[in-house]
């Protein structure tokens, strides 16, 4: 299976693949023909989520298996509802704002999942501090 070949180096290139993509999808809320329609939140997430749901079978064609898992139900759930409220921030806050202010948070809230709660460890705790510390600066700038 090619997942199974992947390395280090796939995922790296997901990353910036998910940064430019979770970065920009905001984008066509600001256009001129989304602010004529005044497009509701709930709709445009409607739309967000069909997308995933069509473009997520495609990894069966790459050799990823089916499963279902209730904890997918459970991080749906969750991504519907932060989508939502992010897709709201940007009509009313603007896209800088609010894509500014949630990546910042969704940085701290996934450390801190990732270190406390799976365990997982960083190379050095001191440096991790000092930038966890540079990040909270930058959010309350």
């Amino acid at each position: 299976m090619l997942l199974d070949t992947c390395g280090v180096g796939c995922g790296w290139i997901a990353a910036v693949v998910g940064c430019v993509g979770l970065g920009t999808f905001g984008v066509p809320m600001k256009s001129n023909a989304a602010n004529r329609v005044d497009v509701d939140p709930f709709v445009m997430q409607t739309y967000k989520s069909s997308m995933c749901f069509i473009t997520s079978w495609l990894v069966l064609l790459i050799g990823a298996s089916f499963e279902f898992s209730p904890w997918g139900l459970l991080s749906g759930l969750l991504w519907v509802t932060g989508g939502t409220a992010g897709i709201f921030g940007i009509r009313n806050a603007g896209l800088a704002v609010s894509v500014g202010t949630w990546s910042g948070i969704c940085v701290l809230v996934s450390f801190f999942w990732g270190l406390f709660i799976f365990d997982e460890r960083v190379k050095s705790l001191f440096l991790t501090c000092i930038g966890i510390g540079f990040l909270n600066c930058g959010l309350i700038g």
